[in-house]
Parts: structure tokens; C-alpha cells; sequence
């Protein structure tokens, strides 16, 4: 699908003059922050330091204060407690990082539970809680989960257990009886920054801790580094709050003293050198997750606990044929699905607003990354179901504009889901379905999308931040576009433009890799490597999966248009600068 580009609004020249004369900052990077609406001097500041920012007082959150004196009751009553996580990696890192805060600062009786995807499903469940009760813990506090379960915390309390939920997502209009509901997106929560991960609102249930009971504010420090893989790993904004925690975490995982995420690191390569947040949703994030996405997640949250090297080496090696084994699913999914989506469904780009494909026994653990795939490659909001036993468990991705949980809440209207068995947020979202009712869901889903959602959403946006000069490209660009870092959602990587660009010597075609689409037919060579001039001025440039795009420019060679990152690359030891191409127009 042919990219929109898109360039920033015309910026106020007395605006960055002046900035340029506080800052010292060359006005290429001026321009680049206050295009992020970074417009003051302390602003600019901060952001460029993130360490140097404050953390919001914990007890801004509603019932923060309620869910510490409860937890500190059961440390002076020597309860038992339990925390329940969800199976992906926002989970497994709450459940873990809570269950090392409790076992080692606390001293509490703690047990962790993670269910099982495709046993269990997601969230509490009353059989889970009867089993606690049995067991003889008082409490549960939950993680990444549990803003929905009504009806299983008003049976836990039936019991006698309390119920303590910590959640990121978004809350129905009733909200379970627990204890205490510590969830940002609560209409009554006015605490400052709604986009914590869930592992971000167990930190800071941490924090709020640590103060009641006058423990040390450095013992967090110990604990940033889980939070930080959690929080990138579930793609919330890398900006406020999310971004001091992973600016931090992430210089603490260049000296990580957790041998479970040590081990893993030396398994990726990764051990002592600089970790970026792509590192963690490319090379960590999979390995955690596919424990969860096969089986048994539980075997992550073992590596995260674990003091020995040696059993920690040996569950990256689970993970890492589970990893193989997950890559192996999803890509049999992906084919199977476009084959139907292509030749049955007769996808109209044009006409089809929203994606929904369905199919017996697809794995679970595999069906949102194949929804994310069908975005990346329609650019639409798209659904893949699974169905097993007349029972379908579908998983949702959505574009920009298309507020997915939004839909979902419409089509729970059409009595087409039941309400415990659909949540999310906006870009992510997962449900239960009757199969029988899977074509009403289907047309009623592409209807909504289609008469509520502009036709300009559905444009595949490339968004400019700059248009500059290879004369401005240099090593000083380079070094303060490194303390943009961390990228992620609302802070991405800038993206420059150029125009009259032309080729230099010889274009390569390299790389090894698949072409996904449902004839799998191959393409051993599927990146483009060659270098780009303008004026006097030649650096090497990158296009990932533009192969396609050879011939044209190959044939016309002058006057294109590009956009790209700039980046250093290194190789045998001596770096340069690369030009990672998202764009060419000839």
C-alpha cells in the first residue's frame, strides 16, 4: 500500500530563534522538539534527561492509599497472599517483580498464579480463587488484570478472600467490589498520566509501599529493570512517567544483576552493551511471551525469579525453541489467513474497512500476532478468531483513528459478545464468541468501522518530522538524536526527507527472507543496500523489504524523494552513518 506523506505544521521563527539562543541547540534539533510541542527551555531539558524527572506521588492513584495499609496488615498478620498475573509479558514482569518485592522486602507468604491461555483464559476465576481459599490465602492482588471480573470478586468475597486489582485497561461502568481498584483509566482516578502498563502500576504500588513504611525510595532501583522489558514490551506511550521508567531501566540492563534476565541477554548477544527499547520488543518480548503463547507461562516468570545460573540458562533454552516454535505457527496462521481473507473474502481495498478472519483451531497464542501482521499489511483493523468446540476466541489490532475496544463495546450493544468475555484499550483488544454468531459479528464490525471512521484514517500515514540536507547529517545530529531515546509510541524514532536524491555506484538486493504471502513463494532477497548523494555529500542507506522498488529506481537513479532514520551503524568495529530508508518515491 503506497505511504501518505505527512509534514509538520509551519513553526513560529521567533519561537526557534529564541529557543536556539536559550538551549544551545542547533535548529535542526529545535525544530524536531517543538514539533513534539517540547517549547521550553526546562521542557527541552527534561526530555532530553529523562532521569533528571520526578515520579508522580503513588497516592495520586485512587485507592493506593486503601491497597497499602491492606498489604501492610497482612505483613503484620503474617497472611498469606497471592498475586494473579496475566500470561504475556506485562504480566509475567508484574507478577515477578512483585513476588521479589514481597518475598525479599516484605517477608510476606507469597504464591504467584499465571493461567493458562488456552485452559484457563484470561483474568480471575472462580475456580483459581476457590483454589486460594483452600490453600489459605487472604488475599489476592492482581496484575495486568481484574478490572473487569465482576462476578469473580464478588465470589471471592463471598469466601472471604479480599481482592486487591492493579490494571491498565479500560474499566467498564461497573467496577468489581474489591478491596481496592488501582487503575488509572478510572473515571475517579485523577492521577496525572493514564498510560502505565500494568507492570508500571504495580511499580508504582511498590513506591507507594516503600513510603508508608519509611523503607528506603533506592529499593526501586532494584526493580526497573523488570519494569522497564514489561513496559516496552506492551507498547504504551514512551513519554511522562513511561519514559523516565525506561530511560532509567534501560542503563540498569547494560549492568543487570538479575541472573534470569542476564542469562537471556547472553543468550541474545545483548550482555553488558547497550540495550534500546528494540531490543527488547524484537529480541526479549518474543522469548518471554512464547512460553505463554505455547503453554506454560509460568516457565518465564521462573526465569525472572531464578538465583542460578544454570537453571536460568537452561529455561532460555525453552524459550528459545518455544520462540522457534511460536515463529513457526504464526507464519502457517498468517499464510492461511490472507489465503481466506484473498481468495474467499475477495478483500476490496477500496470497499473493506476492517478485517475479520475466522477459522477452527487456529493456535491462540498466535492469533494477535497474526492481527498485527494483517494491519502491517492492509492497514486496516483487523480480527483473527479461533474457534474450538463451537467457541471462538478472537484477538484484535487496530490503526490510528480506530479506537478498537470502542467497536467492541458497540457490537457487546448488538448482544453479539457477552460483556466478561471482551476488554482492551484502544490499539488491542480480545473477546469470546459464540461461532454461530461470527457473520453478524463480521458485517456489524466493518459496518461500525465504516460509518464512524473517516476515509482519511484509512490512508497509510508516513509522518514527516523534518525535511533537511545531507549537509545537515553529521556525528553532533547523531549524538543528540540518541538522547531522543528511548523510541516507542508518541515518541518515535524522527523521521527526516530529502529530496533530489540520487544513486551512487551500484544497487545490491540482500537479505534472506520469506515473502508471507499465502503462495509462499520465496524470496531469498528482499532489501535494498546501495548509497544515496546529494550535492557532495554520499552515505549509505538501508531499505528493509524494498526489493520490490529495484527496477524503477535502478532505471531512474536521480531526483528522488526519500524518507528515513538516521542512524549509526556498526560493523568490525568502526561505525558510520546509515540512512534506514522507510520511503523512496520516484
Amino acid at each position: 500500500m503506497e505511504k501518505k506523506w505527512e509534514y509538520p505544521n509551519e513553526l513560529d521563527p521567533l519561537l526557534i530563534e529564541n529557543l536556539k539562543v536559550q538551549t544551545g541547540l542547533p535548529e535542526t534539533v529545535i525544530r524536531l522538539l517543538a514539533a513534539r510541542n517540547l517549547v521550553t527551555k526546562e521542557e527541552i531539558e527534561l526530555f532530553l534527561n529523562p532521569e533528571k524527572a520526578s515520579y508522580y506521588e503513588p497516592f495520586l492513584l485512587k485507592d493506593m492509599d486503601k491497597a497499602v495499609s491492606r498489604i501492610t496488615d497482612a505483613v503484620v498478620n503474617r497472611e498469606k497472599i497471592e498475586i494473579w498475573g496475566d500470561y504475556d509479558v506485562d504480566g509475567i514482569t508484574s507478577t515477578s517483580m512483585l513476588y521479589l518485592f514481597f518475598l525479599k522486602w516484605l517477608g510476606l507468604k507469597v504464591e504467584y498464579v499465571i493461567p493458562n491461555r488456552e485452559s484457563d483464559g484470561y483474568g480471575l476465576s472462580k475456580a483459581g480463587i476457590k483454589d486460594a481459599f483452600e490453600n489459605g490465602v487472604s488475599l489476592i492482588i492482581t496484575v495486568d488484570c481484574g478490572i473487569t471480573s465482576v462476578n469473580e470478586v464478588d465470589y471471592a468475597n463471598s469466601v472471604g478472600v479480599d481482592v486487591i486489582i492493579t490494571d491498565h485497561h479500560e474499566p467498564d461502568k461497573e467496577l468489581p467490589a474489591a478491596y481496592a481498584i488501582i487503575d488509572p483509566k478510572r473515571s475517579d482516578c485523577t492521577y496525572p498520566y493514564k498510560h502505565l502498563a500494568g507492570v508500571g502500576v504495580a511499580f508504582k504500588l511498590i513506591q507507594g509501599i516503600l513510603i508508608k513504611n519509611e523503607m528506603s525510595p533506592k529499593i526501586i532501583s532494584e526493580f526497573i529493570d523488570i519494569a522497564t522489558i514489561g513496559t516496552a514490551a506492551d507498547i504504551v506511550p514512551l513519554i511522562g512517567e513511561n519514559r523516565k521508567i525506561v530511560a532509567e531501566g534501560l542503563k540498569h540492563l547494560e549492568n543487570c544483576k538479575n541472573v534470569g534476565i542476564s542469562a537471556l541477554l547472553k543468550k541474545l548477544n545483548f550482555y553488558q552493551k547497550k540495550i534500546r527499547v528494540s531490543n527488547i520488543l524484537f529480541g526479549i518480548a518474543p522469548r518471554l511471551n512464547a512460553v505463554g503463547r505455547m503453554g506454560d507461562a509460568n516457565r518465564a516468570v521462573k526465569l525472572l525469579l531464578s538465583n542460578d545460573p544454570a537453571e536460568a540458562s537452561g529455561i532460555v533454552e525453552e524459550l528459545e525453541t518455544e520462540n522457534k516454535r511460536r515463529r513457526e505457527f504464526d507464519t502457517d496462521t498468517l499464510v492461511e489467513a490472507i489465503r481466506i481473507i484473498e481468495d474467499q473474502d475477495h478483500f476490496d481495498p477500496v470497499k473493506d474497512k476492517a478485517i475479520v478472519v475466522a477459522n477452527e483451531n487456529w493456535h491462540v497464542g498466535v492469533i494477535g500476532i497474526v492481527a498485527s501482521r494483517l494491519v502491517e499489511k492492509y492497514y486496516r483493523p483487523s480480527v483473527v478468531i479461533s474457534i474450538n468446540n463451537g467457541v471462538g476466541k478472537g484477538s484484535c489490532r487496530s490503526i490510528p483513528g480506530v479506537n478498537i475496544y470502542d467497536v467492541l463495546t458497540e457490537c457487546y450493544k448488538l448482544e453479539l459478545l457477552e460483556q466478561e468475555n471482551f476488554g482492551g484499550h484502544d490499539y488491542a483488544a480480545g473477546f469470546e464468541i459464540e461461532s454461530g454468531k461470527i457473520p453478524a459479528f463480521k458485517a456489524k464490525f466493518n459496518e461500525i468501522i465504516t460509518k464512524n471512521i473517516p476515509i482519511k484514517d484509512f490512508d497509510q500515514l508516513l509522518k514527516i518530522d523534518l525535511k533537511i540536507g545531507f549537509e545537515d547529517i553529521d556525528q553532533n545530529l547523531i549524538s543528540i538524536l540518541n538522547m531522543f531515546e528511548p523510541f516507542g509510541t508518541s515518541n518515535e524514532q524522527p523521521v527526516f526527507a530529502s529530496d533530489n536524491v540520487e544513486v551512487e555506484g551500484e544497487i545490491k538486493i540482500v537479505g534472506n527472507k520469506a515473502d508471507c504471502n499465502y503462495r509462499k513463494q520465496k524470496v531469498k532477497e528482499n532489501h535494498l543496500k546501495l548509497k544515496l548523494k546529494q550535492n557532495s555529500r554520499i552515505f549509505d542507506a538501508i531499505g528493509f523489504n524494498m526489493a520490490d522498488k529495484y527496477d524503477r529506481i535502478n532505471d531512474i537513479r536521480t531526483n528522488l524523494k526519500i524518507a528515513y532514520y538516521i542512524e549509526e551503524n556498526v560493523w568490525n568495529g568502526s561505525s558510520y552513518i546509515q540512512l534506514k530508508l522507510q520511503d523512496i518515491v520516484i
